[in-house]
């Protein structure tokens, strides 16, 4: 009988937050004055963090997939919380401000609602400002591909997070850790294809498919952080994203919107802008992670 009713709470949990939140965010149901939020493991981040992880980001109090590992209580805590922003009674543009705060990144600044901005919101005072354009998005996207030298500041502390939060997951394949850690080497305002990403650990580790890179990314389960969103086609066309492929998959205008915030662009016929990031070999801690996750890199 435990059994049965921690399945039922799992299942209860799953319907909620992947079906009927994202419903209510998508017809601005009047339960919230604005929905800052509108997709399904955007609303996992938002309740998990505030009802699990309470003081710091929930992959630091239960493994992945919570849905798997959370215990009843949690489980029954993030109900809750999750019927509570149905019902009004909490405000989800406070949660998720909180939890944005959490993992190190500012709250929501604009005035009126966005889908998830986990990719978006995160301005590093450390990066240099390029020349002006007349356009406010200049002061926090690079609209200009880096193809020079590598970068020498520290990542965000959400990135460092999320390398180790990545190496901790046990319940993943050494390879598919690896793939998610090589993704959160793809610049902000860049673009990488599946083909570039397994040519390189071809090339420097082990033989490797874009089919295998695909594979890996699928479900990502630190998404959007852990950025598989850009990663496209290889002739330059949106490729998959939260497990559909091609343009008119469930999920390509988010992924479209996530990089356009970044600065990436699309022609009329729907192709990216630009060359493709190439050039992980030029950060040795790729490297490392590989030794680390995988073993002694032989190439």
């Amino acid at each position: 009988m435990a059994t049965h009713d921690l399945t039922q709470l799992q299942e209860k949990w799953s319907a909620f937050y992947k079906d009927e939140l994202p419903r209510l965010a998508k017809t601005r149901g009047d339960s919230q004055p604005k929905w800052p939020v509108v997709l399904d493991h955007c609303f996992a981040r938002v309740i998990l963090d505030n009802a699990v992880g309470e003081d710091r980001p929930w992959m630091e109090r239960v493994r992945a997939p919570a849905t798997k590992h959370m215990s009843r209580q949690q489980l029954q805590a993030a109900l809750d919380l999750g019927q509570k922003i149905a019902n009004g009674e909490a405000d989800l543009n406070k949660l998720n401000q909180r939890s944005l705060e959490l993992r190190g990144k500012s709250g929501p600044k604009r005035k009126h609602a966005e889908p998830d901005r986990d990719t978006t919101l995160n301005v590093a005072k450390k990066q240099k400002k390029g020349p002006s354009t007349g356009d406010i998005r200049s002061h926090f996207f690079s609209n200009s591909p880096k193809t020079e030298t590598p970068k020498t500041t520290s990542p965000p502390p959400e990135i460092l997070q999320a390398r180790n939060t990545i190496a901790a997951l046990k319940d993943l394949t050494a390879f598919r850790r690896f793939a998610l850690v090589l993704l959160t080497y793809i610049p902000r305002g860049r673009y990488s294809t599946y083909g570039a990403m397994s040519s390189y650990i071809t090339a420097h580790h082990h033989k490797c498919s874009a089919r295998a890179i695909g594979n890996a990314m699928r479900n990502n389960p630190l998404a959007p952080t852990v950025p598989c969103h850009r990663v496209l086609a290889h002739d330059g066309r949106i490729g998959g994203f939260n497990g559909d492929w091609g343009e008119q998959g469930k999920h390509a205008a988010e992924k479209k919107r996530l990089l356009a915030a970044e600065g990436v662009t699309f022609d009329s016929g729907g192709k990216v802008v630009g060359k493709p990031y190439k050039d992980f070999q030029h950060d040795a801690e790729i490297a490392t992670w590989y030794d680390r996750l995988l073993g002694s890199s032989k190439k």
